[in-house]
C-alpha cells in the first residue's frame, strides 16, 4: 500500500466519521462533494470505506431506538441520561473509527456474506470468509501474509527462496508448500492443514509445532500453544463451499462464525449458553435462517431488536 493509499483512506474515514456524526450539515456535506470531486479515486475509497464499516453507523442512525433499550436498566434518569448522551452523540464516530483504524491497515476486507479468492503476485491463491481483513508485505526474502481479522485459506505456490508466512494473532504459520485454512476468532487461533505440512510457532517460548496435512492446531491470545490434534477436511473446508459444520464446538464459536454472515451484532446474554458444547451443519446461504436453526436445535431464545442486534439467552 502506497503514501497516496493511506492517505486517501485517513481522509475517507474522517469523512465518514464527520458525516455521520453530523448528517444534516450542510457545509459540511458540500465541503465533502469538493473532496470527493477532486479525485476519481476518492469516491471509490469512500464507497469501500462505506462498505466495510456500513454496520456500526446503520445502527445508530436507523435504529436510535436501540439506545434507548440498551440503556433502560442503567438505573436512575441521570445515568439514562448520560449514557444515552454518549451513544448517540459518539457511538457511531467510536464505531466508526475502531473499524475504520482496521479498515486503514488492511489491503483486503470481505464483508459481510464475501467470500472473495485473490490471486497473490507469486501466483498463491488467497480466499477470505466473510468479515476477514488481511494485510499483505512480499519482499525478496519474504511473503508475509497479516490476518486482521477472521479467517483465509491458503494455497501455497512454490518459491523456494522467500518462506510464505501467516501472521494472526499471537503466532506465525509457515508454508512447507502446502493448502491451509487460519482462523483468528475471539478464542484464539486455529492452523488446519488440506495439503502437506506447515510450521506453527507462537510468540511465547515455545518450539514450534509441526501440523501435517489433516491435523490441526490452535493458540490462544497470550501464545500458548496447544496439541496437534486430527481434523476431518470437509469440516475444515465447510465454509468455502458455504456451509458450517461444526463438532463438539462452543454455542459462542457456532455464533461467532454465523455472525460473519447476518448484518448487525448477536450477542450471548447467558455466558453458560455459551458455553454449551454442540455439533450440527448449517447452509451459510440462509444465515439469519441457520442462527434460528441453531436456537431451535439447542434450545436457545433468541430476542431481536430491530434489524441489527439479535441477543440468545
Amino acid at each position: 500500500m502506497t503514501a497516496r493509499d493511506r492517505r486517501m483512506r485517513e481522509q475517507a474515514v474522517d469523512w465518514l466519521v464527520r458525516l455521520t456524526g453530523d448528517p444534516d450539515d450542510e457545509a459540511l456535506q458540500l465541503a465533502f462533494e469538493r473532496w470527493r470531486a477532486e479525485d476519481p479515486a476518492h469516491a471509490e475509497i469512500f464507497a469501500r470505506a462505506q462498505r466495510a464499516i456500513g454496520d456500526a453507523s446503520l445502527l445508530i442512525r436507523r435504529e436510535p431506538e436501540f439506545a434507548q433499550r440498551a440503556v433502560k436498566r442503567t438505573g436512575s434518569r441521570r445515568k439514562t441520561a448520560t449514557a444515552l448522551a454518549a451513544i448517540v452523540s459518539v457511538g457511531a464516530g467510536i464505531f466508526v473509527a475502531l473499524d475504520g483504524a482496521l479498515w486503514m491497515q488492511a489491503d483486503v476486507i470481505a464483508g459481510k456474506g464475501e467470500r472473495p479468492i485473490l490471486t497473490l503476485e507469486d501466483g498463491s491463491t488467497l480466499q477470505l470468509n466473510a468479515q476477514s481483513a488481511v494485510a499483505y508485505q512480499f519482499t525478496s526474502a519474504e511473503r508475509r501474509i497479516v490476518l486482521l481479522r477472521g479467517e483465509a485459506f491458503v494455497q501455497v505456490a512454490a518459491d523456494s527462496q522467500r518462506p510464505f508466512v501467516v501472521k494472526a494473532g499471537g503466532g506465525t504459520t509457515t508454508a512447507l508448500g502446502t493448502a491451509f485454512d487460519v482462523n483468528l476468532t475471539d478464542d484464539g487461533t486455529s492452523v488446519t492443514v488440506l495439503e502437506h505440512a506447515v510450521s506453527v510457532a507462537t510468540d511465547a517460548a515455545m518450539p514450534p509445532r509441526r501440523v501435517a496435512v489433516n491435523e490441526q492446531v490452535s493458540y490462544d491470545h497470550d501464545g500458548r500453544l496447544g496439541f496437534v490434534t486430527p481434523v476431518d477436511p470437509f469440516v475444515a473446508a465447510a465454509w468455502r463451499q458455504g456451509r458450517l459444520v461444526f463438532e463438539e464446538r462452543t454455542i459462542a464459536s457456532v455464533v461467532e462464525e454465523i455472525g460473519r454472515y447476518v448484518p448487525g451484532k448477536i450477542l450471548i446474554a447467558d455466558a453458560s449458553v455459551g458455553a454449551r458444547r454442540v455439533s450440527g451443519s448449517f447452509d451459510l446461504s440462509d444465515p439469519v435462517g441457520a442462527l434460528q436453526g441453531l436456537a431451535e436445535a439447542f434450545d436457545v431464545k433468541v430476542t431481536r431488536i430491530g434489524p441489527y442486534v439479535t441477543i440468545l439467552r
